[in-house]
């Protein structure tokens, strides 16, 4: 998920991750720290997933940076035998300054270049593989506004109607908030993530209904008109996934698998927005020290936080693999048909003084060296990701990380990481 109004918790760099999403704003993750570290320090062994690695993958001394190209499956094309010297060196860096463990996977057509380093889990030190599952935060937005353009498709809602017309009472503005404007984050509801009773929540394990979600944010004032300014708002999705529910009268976790999940063969994605044990194979994710630290001084595992605080705006498990796949099946137009993508990639301005970044439905646009790309970045506590596709050269670059909110020195580790691995180096 993104920061709160705080701004927040944002990477600035010239490259597609310069905006990480986060669960909080920064002021309350710092309150984990102060507020809530003796009742999770009794309950580590709750909060770790409990999976444990798949059989032959052998244990390497914690923390240490194991890196390893993956064996593709079979429904793969055939991926590259060589992984860039650069590609190894930036996830050494990475893993170096503090992160457990980090994924990149970069694919050109038919040319796939994955690699991991660093460890699945702190406590084993056993090596991480990039078919590991991860939580992917804000990138679930990106599914969901497919979901909801979809339902626009087939005539079921109208990106120009209020969203009163088919969530009555919901919303007090919901007469003048219009489907798009939740989708495109010009709606000015307040964002729940920042205030204080959901991290009060967090801070309990508890099961968030998205409707207690949206009252949290329906407390305080809206941030502007709605359709008069852009402001990025978690409330935006937790609403647009109550619209898909309204509409198909089914669960948004079953609308996801139906339309998105099953037909492109995302076997390792899912959507339990409920519990937080991730099933099968998948990375443990961390806070670092400073704020919560392990019996061993180490890093704290919430890998099994439960994750309803996030829901339609950022509870999916995926791999850097299928979080691939989805983005470059959207952008083929596999998903959507044509008019669909052209109203997804009607952006507006996120902020004048930094015209790069522009955002559309449930997708940002970045213009960088690499030219414009298209997709998203998101976090939440333990996990950081971001996924873009260049429309110049279809190359998809997709990164996972396994700690956050990331350590300085971690953070500008990451930084150079994504910045240079969308646009690698020139090829011979």
């Amino acid at each position: 998920m993104r920061p709160g109004p705080t701004g927040a918790a944002r990477l600035r760099t010239a490259s597609p991750c310069r905006r990480i999403s986060t669960i909080l704003p920064a002021v309350a993750v710092l309150l984990i720290a102060v507020v809530i570290s003796p009742p999770l320090a009794g309950t580590a062994p709750a909060l770790a997933g409990t999976a444990p690695a798949p059989a032959g993958s052998a244990p390497t001394p914690a923390g240490t940076a194991a890196q390893g190209v993956s064996t593709q499956r079979a429904s793969e094309p055939a991926a590259s035998s060589s992984i860039s010297p650069d590609l190894h060196t930036l996830l050494s860096d990475v893993t170096a300054a503090g992160v457990p463990g980090v994924m990149i996977r970069v694919q050109d057509h038919d040319r796939i270049r994955q690699v991991a380093a660093g460890v699945t889990d702190l406590a084993t030190g056993a090596a991480l593989r990039p078919q590991a599952k991860v939580r992917i935060g804000s990138i679930t937005k990106t599914f969901v506004a497919t979901v909801a353009l979809e339902l626009v498709g087939e005539g079921r809602l109208a990106l120009d109607r209020p969203v009163k017309r088919w969530l009555p009472g919901l919303l007090r503005d919901g007469s003048t908030i219009t489907v798009r404007q939740l989708l495109n984050h010009t709606s000015g509801l307040f964002d729940y993530t920042a205030d204080p009773k959901l991290l009060a929540g967090i801070t309990a394990n508890r099961f968030f209904d998205p409707a207690d979600l949206v009252a949290i944010a329906e407390t305080h004032p809206s941030s502007f008109t709605p359709g008069t300014a852009w402001a990025y708002s978690n409330t935006n999705y937790i609403v647009a996934g109550l619209l898909i529910q309204a509409v198909t009268h089914h669960s948004l976790g079953e609308e996801l698998d139906r339309r998105i999940f099953r037909p492109l063969s995302l076997a390792d994605t899912s959507f339990p927005a409920a519990t937080g044990n991730i099933p099968g194979y998948h990375a443990r994710g961390y806070v670092p020290p400073d704020l919560i630290p392990a019996a061993d001084g180490g890093p704290f595992d919430v890998t099994g936080l439960n994750p309803s605080h996030a829901w339609a705006a950022g509870a999916i498990v995926s791999t850097v693999k299928d979080v691939s796949r989805f983005y470059q099946a959207l952008m083929d137009g596999e998903l959507l048909n044509a008019r669909m993508l052209r109203q997804m990639k009607t952006t507006t301005v996120e902020d004048a003084a930094d015209p790069g970044f522009r955002y559309g439905l449930g997708i940002e646009r970045v213009s960088d060296r690499c030219g414009v790309n298209w997709g998203h970045s998101g976090a939440i506590f333990g996990y950081q990701a971001m996924a873009f596709w260049n429309e110049d050269t279809a190359r998809t670059v997709t990164m996972a990380s396994t700690i956050y909110p990331a350590p300085p020195t971690a953070a500008a580790a990451l930084t150079t990481a994504a910045d240079q691995a969308p646009c690698g180096t020139p090829r011979s």
